[in-house]
């Protein structure tokens, strides 16, 4: 199984449907999506700024509104399948919800350095996925890439390295290229290797 994390700015890219229609293709290969907050997750960090809010009610709100994104994805593609649970379909792409398990779970840290690269990486984690790839909207990546260095840029979340301290998978990124590596791979397994990876 696969975790795939698309990052928020997704919401208003054009080429949204097109990556959601070439991952169902793939479905095969057992995909669970984690989906981004976005434009959504930003009204709730605008609310927290604006209020005397607590922050864990601000991190409950932001997995909430990664929720958002999902219904979108479900309403764009009737095909996926939403769970809140850590139960996936077989041959399904999955989009799992993550507020009803994280706004409880001690071992999520519920601050702003844990996004949703932090959900897709303790999800990863907690169900032994043999891979997690984060897709985000920038053009290209090197083929390898140092986590650390993806966090001094703010591309990935600070709190991401903790969750994947004990990860045994492979750890991949992508940009916008994805659409090509998708479109030109039969399989999962060879758009796998056309993917940037990272290191630890």
């Amino acid at each position: 199984m696969w975790v795939l994390k698309i990052g928020g700015s997704w919401i208003t890219n054009p080429n949204l449907i097109t990556l959601i229609k070439r991952l169902e293709k793939k479905k095969k290969a057992k995909i669970v999506i984690v989906a981004g907050g976005g434009c959504f997750a930003d009204s709730v960090r605008y609310a927290f700024k604006k209020t005397k809010m607590s922050e864990k009610l601000a991190n409950t709100l932001a997995l909430k509104s990664t929720e958002i994104f999902c219904s979108y994805l479900e309403d764009i593609n009737k095909k996926l399948y939403l769970t809140t649970n850590k139960h996936f379909k077989e041959n399904s792409l999955n989009v799992w919800l993550p507020s009803v398990i994280l706004s409880n779970e001690k071992s999520f840290k519920k601050n702003w350095n844990s996004t949703s690269d932090s959900v897709a990486a303790w999800l990863s984690n907690k169900v032994k996925a043999d891979g997690l790839v984060f897709i985000k909207s920038l053009k290209k990546f090197k083929k390898v890439n140092k986590l650390v260095d993806l966090q001094k840029k703010n591309i990935i979340d600070k709190n991401t390295s903790t969750y994947l301290k004990s990860f045994k998978g492979e750890i991949k990124i992508t940009g916008l290229d994805i659409l090509k590596i998708l479109e030109k791979n039969n399989n999962w397994e060879s758009c796998i290797k056309d993917l940037g990876d990272i290191k630890l």
